[in-house]
């Protein structure tokens, strides 16, 4: 599979030779955590990726790491994506969290310190915290790689719905009707893989999931309806 124009597909030590030049790069020491197809090539699991995603703690790390990809010629092609033209290498930044979801304290437990390349503190996030955030997709390729995950027996599942759960009440706790349902996202996203690979996922997992599902999209359902209501209220006293 190709990836998008002008970019290029890395091999795990080609992953490696990216972040040991960002770490010599970097002014002062920046974790990162590495998620993604580049996890998952690091780990053996599949053989190559397009492009490199990471997230960083805080701002600060952020803004270093920023400065150490444009020292290497790499310019900000979107509000995530680092590009280097020359290279055609590919780094996906987010702060805290990636795209949508915060990096809970859960999601980080059980990462896997990749090593240390000068400045740069490399970890790589638990194949269950991965396929998570692959859940939050519609890409074919997320589906593909979070099935190579589950071929290659790399899945904890007791630990995959667990932190799906904990995950989705700190969301609704946090967001109410705004909250990502991770469980709900996580129950469809293996329904699709099943159709595609009948059998993979295992049935007592999806049966499972789908009672713990229907308790949590009842639960957000009546946080979206009661956001509408009271804002529909606030509607009604705005003097015309």
């Amino acid at each position: 599979m190709s990836g998008p124009p002008n970019t290029r597909r890395k091999h795990r030590a080609e992953i490696t030779e990216l972040l040991e030049s960002i770490g010599r790069a970097l002014r002062r020491p920046v974790r990162v955590y590495i998620l993604g197809g580049a996890a998952l090539t690091l780990r053996g699991i599949k053989d190559s990726t397009v492009d490199v995603d990471i997230i960083v703690e805080d701002q600060d790390s952020y803004n270093a790491l920023a400065e150490a990809l444009r020292s290497l010629g790499f310019y900000r092609e979107s509000s995530l994506r680092f590009a280097n033209p020359v290279t055609m290498d590919c780094v996906d930044v987010d702060v805290g969290k990636f795209i949508k979801l915060r990096l809970y304290e859960e999601l980080r437990e059980g990462s896997e310190r990749l090593g240390v390349f000068g400045n740069l503190d490399a970890l790589l996030l638990p194949n269950e915290s991965i396929i998570l955030y692959k859940a939050l997709t519609e890409r074919e390729r997320d589906l593909d790689d979070i099935a190579a995950i589950i071929r290659e027996r790399r899945v904890n599942w007791d630990r995959l719905v667990r932190v799906a759960v904990v995950v989705t009440e700190r969301e609704l706790e946090s967001k109410r009707g705004e909250g990502v349902v991770l469980v709900y996202e996580l129950l469809v996203t293996l329904e699709r893989i099943n159709e595609k690979h009948p059998g993979l996922v295992p049935s007592n997992i999806l049966s499972r999931l789908e009672k713990i599902a229907d308790r949590y999209v009842k639960l957000w359902l009546r946080y979206a309806r009661r956001h509408q209501e009271e804002s529909e209220n606030e509607d009604r006293h705005v003097p015309a």
